[in-house]
């Protein structure tokens, strides 16, 4: 639902304190650094939050102990990207969300990089897309999924955007069995 009623930075404390802690971030460094930040520039409060946004997400290169963790906390970030492009801005975020699957990709690779077993991604689509309907548990290899042109996210028809998903599958034989390689 967009909400056209202008943004504070107490709004902003109030819906994103709790996310921005995840990061280390407290209300007094946001306050302080939102002083400097609309110096230069219009106070518009959503412009300042996609300013963190972003830097959430180069800064999380640094703060990242290894790549799992890196992956996950992007996926965390971009979530809450689509969510307020979505929510408050009233925008699809198709492209936030082809960052988003690109990510999950790169993390499943990571974490699934030494157990042995075989596997490939598949696509998972909503009913209502008219786009990706032909995608609906279409299995893609690992090199497809990487390259994350499967997804046609510039022709997503659903009104809030797209939301498929690419997800991990490992690879079993005639009898379920996982195949280890």
């Amino acid at each position: 639902m967009l909400n056209k009623k202008k943004k504070t930075i107490d709004w902003l404390i109030q819906n994103y304190l709790s996310f921005f802690e995840k990061f280390g971030m407290n209300e007094g460094n946001i306050i302080r650094h939102h002083k400097s930040w609309k110096e230069n520039r219009p106070d518009i409060i959503e412009d300042y939050l996609w300013y963190i946004f972003n830097r959430l997400l180069i800064e999380n290169k640094h703060q990242s102990r290894d790549l799992i963790e890196f992956y996950e906390r992007n996926r965390l970030i971009y979530s809450e990207m689509i969510s307020f492009r979505r929510k408050i801005e009233g925008k699809k975020a198709n492209e936030i969300q082809n960052m988003y699957n690109r990510n999950i990709v790169e993390l499943e690779l990571e974490k699934n990089s030494e157990n042995g077993i075989a596997y490939d991604f598949t696509v998972i689509t909503p009913q209502d897309c008219k786009a990706c309907q032909h995608l609906t548990d279409k299995v893609i290899s690992k090199r497809e999924a990487l390259e994350n042109n499967t997804i046609p996210y510039e022709n997503c028809t659903r009104t809030q955007g797209c939301v498929c998903l690419i997800s991990i599958m490992p690879r079993r034989d005639e009898n379920g069995r996982l195949i280890f390689i």
